[in-house]
């Protein structure tokens, strides 16, 4: 079976700079040196370095962490209803409206 290998983003930096600098030649020869197993996985590193270079060092695999109630404060969690039911509330105005302007 196989096992996935999670590298860090110091790590992934550091090859995509040594890719860059074009000391050792190709992609080949860097995942060689540096024992990275996929070659297409060192061109989306240097493709990521040069969209953004701080995106090697955050972890986009896996689901996203989900905000839940206990993480809100008390007064996020009440702004939150107060603004919903300002809303529901302004929704039954113009509903009223409407009721008469048809009456």
């Amino acid at each position: 079976m196989r096992k996935n290998r999670k590298y860090d983003g110091t790590f992934k930096e550091m090859v995509v700079k040594e890719y860059l600098s074009g000391q050792h030649g190709g992609y080949i020869t860097v995942a060689k040196i540096y024992d990275v197993k996929n070659v297409s996985q060192l061109k989306k590193w240097v493709k990521k370095y040069h969209e953004d270079p701080t995106s090697l060092h955050r972890e986009t695999r896996g689901r996203k962490k989900v905000c839940s109630k206990s993480d809100k404060t008390k007064e996020e969690f009440l702004q939150e209803q107060i603004d919903y039911l300002k809303m529901e509330n302004t929704i039954l105005k113009k509903w009223v409206e409407l009721i008469k302007e048809n009456n």
